[in-house]
Formats: C-alpha cells, sequence, structure tokens
C-alpha cells in the first residue's frame, strides 16, 4: 500500500518535468537502484566473511585452550 502512495507522489512531482529531465530522473533512479542491489550484495558477502572469521577464531581459540 505504501508503495503505491510514493508511486502517486513522485508522479506528482515530476509531472511538470520536460521529457529530456523525465529521462535524467530515470538515469539516475537507475543508478540509484543498481546501488542498493549492490550494497546488499557486498554486506551479504561481507556477513559471510564475519561468520567466516569467528568460526577461525573460535578454532584456533579451542586449540589454544587444548594446549594449556
Amino acid at each position: 500500500m505504501k508503495t503505491l502512495i510514493y508511486q502517486k507522489k513522485i508522479l506528482e512531482e515530476v509531472k511538470d518535468l520536460p521529457d529530456k529531465q523525465i529521462s535524467n530522473l530515470l538515469k539516475i533512479i537507475r543508478i540509484f537502484k543498481n546501488s542498493i542491489i549492490q550494497q546488499r550484495k557486498e554486506n551479504v558477502g561481507l556477513k559471510k566473511e564475519f561468520r567466516e572469521w569467528d568460526k577461525l577464531s573460535d578454532e584456533a581459540f579451542v586449540d589454544f585452550e587444548r594446549k594449556l
């Protein structure tokens, strides 16, 4: 439901823009959307790296305790 409200607000904002500006706005929107998608992918990759690091550090700590 919120999406529809936002879409209407966006249309209201751009309704008087010339075609050239609409074209540029679409390019900006695509860049913004792609940057969000890329950021999400990088966040997922970073979280995976942190999990792997935690696992390795836990293993190292257990191995260290065994040697005590």
